[in-house]
């Protein structure tokens, strides 16, 4: 795949699954758009106009991006993700709900489902935000940095509490790691202590240990598929929310006990940063 120009996939893609925060079965399927569209969400339940992932539509970050208020679409980090690995600029996403499946809590059925469908290069170049100068965002003990750097690279660190509390992190490099192999893999986690208070929110509605890392008590409640799975689905998290900015960056990102707050905030202020 040529990153030097926009992509969309070959034929329509169907995908189901429940949604992690609405518990709900969700069916979506992944159409061809024309080069510039971007990508876009449009609900076949509403009449609403599609809502196209930018950082203009965030109108929720808390457990997950959520695009166009009360009659948009939640949960996009994970395709967003996917298709930003794979090289897909273009899709004209149908959805018969409010959420985006949670598979099984990754982002490799979406990677998977996006080279089945045929990944192919289109004529308009992908533009690149290059980072000239240190770009700095935080909140208290958490923190998000852009640094100047040849080609595009980024960390995570985060911190688990009890039992473990430990650091853990997590390195993506393009040009040496497989996406699909290093970082779309890793779940979603959390910790069963907050299970009942994001119930009563109206999160986690869909989350079982079939899609999701679950921390207890003792430790893990269900196998990691790495050491460091938490550190590297933040990862996973950040770069679908980079890819909100709709370019490519030419420059090396560090998010420290982040999560999609900060890491809209750093895309926001890389792209004010532009002008």
């Amino acid at each position: 795949m040529d990153r030097s120009r926009q992509g969309t996939i070959g034929e329509a893609v169907r995908l189901e699954g429940i949604g992690l925060h609405t518990g709900r079965r969700q069916r979506i399927t992944l159409h061809p758009a024309p080069q510039d569209t971007g990508i876009l969400f449009r609900r076949t339940d509403r009449g609403a106009p599609s809502v196209r992932a930018t950082l203009d539509a965030v109108s929720g970050t808390t457990g997950r991006v959520c695009l166009g208020g009360e009659d948009g679409v939640q949960t996009v980090e994970h395709l967003l993700s996917a298709a930003w690995a794979v090289g897909v600029d273009n899709l004209d996403v149908e959805l018969d709900g409010s959420e985006i499946p949670g598979m099984d809590g990754s982002a490799l059925p979406f990677v998977r489902a996006l080279h089945g469908a045929g990944v192919r290069s289109q004529d308009s170049p992908r533009p690149v935000l290059r980072v000239r100068e240190p770009v700095w965002v935080g909140n208290g003990r958490s923190a998000a940095v852009a640094l100047p750097a040849p080609r595009f690279g980024a960390a995570c660190v985060v911190t688990l509490d009890a039992p473990s509390s430990e650091d853990q992190a997590a390195t993506y490099d393009p040009t040496a790691d497989r996406y699909e192999e290093v970082i779309a893999p890793a779940r979603t986690w959390g910790y069963e202590r907050d299970a009942d208070t994001l119930h009563r929110q109206g999160m986690a509605l869909g989350a079982s240990l079939e899609n999701t890392l679950v921390i207890g008590g003792a430790g893990y409640l269900n196998p990691p598929r790495f050491p460091n799975e938490p550190a590297r689905h933040k990862l996973l998290d950040l770069l679908g929310d980079l890819a909100m900015l709709g370019r490519d960056i030419q420059g090396h990102i560090i998010a420290v006990r982040a999560g999609h707050s900060l890491h809209v905030a750093l895309a926001r202020a890389l792209r004010d940063r532009e002008g």
